[in-house]
């Protein structure tokens, strides 16, 4: 019992780092951003500030890594190296600031001919886009006839650089970068802390150490967007029209864990969106538009999700109104068996030193927002109902939750899984002298360093482990059928009801959510059996061996 206690208690301790951050600044500068990220601890904040190139990885675990070359595009930050272009020395001599679409138009011609459609090679298309270019042109202090290569890559090719939010993009859009990088203030899951929250988590260490580390190229392109503007506003056309379209969110905002695309798609909203859309009036900015009627009739990810909780207007910062946290920390609403009932496990860590409570005063403003906003197209009443059931379908997917938990304890409990006899938790047999004591508690750290990261770690969060490394007999079947039951199932049910999709609610999410409890309670009931044959033979971990 001692033991799971104590690899819960991790979970939470290494768990703040995914949450806390660090930070993000402009290439070469020396000094942070305002908006940067803080991390815990002087060493973890420089692991995210400092140029490493691919000599080290980013954040805490950087000394433990190298990254691929593909690490100087999803985060240039800490990883671009500028190419060798000696070859061509003779050729940029007669170069000069802005002739680079001469050869470019050669070269890469293709990004050449998508910035020419941008509003970047023609800044004063129309009135609109007239009176904002004075606008930035005032503000900024600069001349604009067009932006060119040069404004976000350098002046020369010594200079060389892959633009960032915090560096190039804010030099023109500083509202919109601020308003992004204002994600930080609500933690994870952000944009503004994703690439944080991929490098900083033991098991994607733990891969690299191992000579897997490409097989995270899923997670890192989805996860590189604190630093970047162009996962919604694509090279190089930067079009704000394009990324108001939920086609913009798709490609990372899918599959098993956080289905938006395939929810949103198949619910109402999405219908009408792909039988009307090609016919509403996305060249406009969401604050001028007219919802419900001609302009836009049903609501788009970006009109539901950028409609800011503090202001009442829309903005780039996406997570102000979010009140479940991806669905992934407990709730207070839920009176717990399992180990669940002790969470924060005594942490005092913000933001995990406390469950979600969806009825205390800073939620309770949020899902006013919400019905404010579902009020362009609802009755408030409805919009009201709607959000009481999805509060009580989480609630009753945590208690199954909580169910399954309680199984998968009694077995690390009772000895039926041989944790000493299988491979640490990733990254385990260091992580007691990386984080010390002052992070994880003397407890944990004590129980840690003594087992060398031998420790059972179970359900939200870093039970997730499970879906990203198997090494050794860690984890067991009934871990991952669990992290299956709370990381993809409950989460997809939650999805679906969220987004009014109810397949996904059912079929997708409650129903095989559900059918993992079962597979639990029989691998559960399994182990119990084979612990007891073991025991009667004098073999195994019965029989004490």
């Amino acid at each position: 019992m001692r033991n799971f206690r104590v690899g819960i208690a991790l979970l939470i301790c290494v768990a703040f780092l995914i949450l806390s951050g660090g930070a993000v600044f402009a290439q070469g500068s020396p000094n942070p951003s305002p908006e940067r990220l803080v991390f815990p601890t002087e060493k973890g904040q420089k692991g995210f500030e400092n140029w490493v190139g691919l000599e080290k990885g980013s954040g805490p675990w950087a000394d433990y890594y190298k990254p691929t070359p593909l690490h100087m595009y999803w985060s240039p930050k800490n990883h671009y190296i500028r190419p060798d272009l000696s070859a061509f020395k003779d050729l940029f001599d007669d170069y000069a600031s802005g002739d680079c679409m001469g050869c470019h138009d050669e070269v890469t011609p293709g990004i050449v001919r998508s910035w020419r459609t941008s509003t970047h090679a023609n800044p004063r298309k129309n009135a609109q886009f007239a009176e904002k270019t004075r606008a930035i042109e005032e503000a900024s202090g600069m001349k604009i006839d067009q932006v060119t290569c040069n404004f976000c890559h350098g002046e020369s090719h010594d200079e060389l650089f892959m633009p960032v939010a915090d560096d190039v993009c804010k030099k023109c859009h500083r509202q919109q970068v601020e308003e992004f990088a204002s994600e930080i203030v609500d933690g994870r899951p952000s944009h503004r802390a994703s690439w944080i929250s991929n490098v900083v988590v033991p098991w994607y260490v733990e891969g690299f150490r191992r000579g897997e580390g490409y097989s995270f190229i899923g997670c890192d392109q989805c996860h590189p967007a604190m630093e970047r503007c162009d996962p919604c506003h694509t090279r190089h056309k930067f079009s704000a029209e394009e990324a108001r379209k939920p086609e913009a969110c798709y490609s990372c905002h899918m599959g098993a864990d956080h289905p938006d695309a395939e929810t949103y798609k198949e619910s109402k909203m999405g219908v009408i969106y792909a039988m009307e859309g090609d016919n509403w009036a996305f060249d406009k900015g969401l604050n001028d538009l007219q919802l419900g009627g001609p302009e836009m009739r049903a609501p788009t990810c970006q009109v539901c999700h950028m409609y800011n909780n503090t202001t009442g207007k829309w903005g780039h910062n996406v997570t102000s109104k979010g009140r479940w946290r991806m669905g992934t920390i407990p709730p207070v609403q839920v009176e717990f068996k399992s180990s669940m009932k002790d969470y924060p496990y005594g942490i005092t860590i913000p933001p995990l030193n406390k469950k979600i409570d969806l009825y205390d005063g800073e939620n309770k403003r949020k899902l006013e927002r919400w019905l404010e906003l579902c009020s362009n197209c609802h009755s408030g009443r409805f919009a009201r109902l709607w959000f009481e059931a999805l509060d009580e379908y989480m609630f009753a997917a945590y208690r199954k939750r909580d169910e399954a938990q309680l199984l998968v304890e009694e077995c690390f409990e009772k000895g039926w899984i041989d944790v000493k006899g299988r491979a640490p938790y990733p990254m385990g047999d260091v992580l007691a002298d990386k984080l010390g004591v002052k992070l994880l508690g003397e407890g944990v750290y004590k129980a840690f360093k003594m087992a060398k990261g031998k420790i059972p770690v179970v359900g939200p969060i870093l039970g997730v482990y499970a879906n990203f490394r198997h090494d050794d007999g860690n984890p067991s079947q009934i871990e991952t059928e669990y992290g299956n039951m709370w990381f993809w199932y409950a989460l997809k049910g939650y999805k679906g009801v969220a987004h009014g999709q109810q397949d996904y609610a059912w079929w997708w999410g409650w129903a095989p959510m559900v059918n993992q409890l079962s597979r639990i309670k029989s691998q559960h009931d399994m182990l119990e059996r084979v612990y007891n044959v073991e025991a009667k033979l004098g073999i195994g971990l019965g029989g004490g061996k």
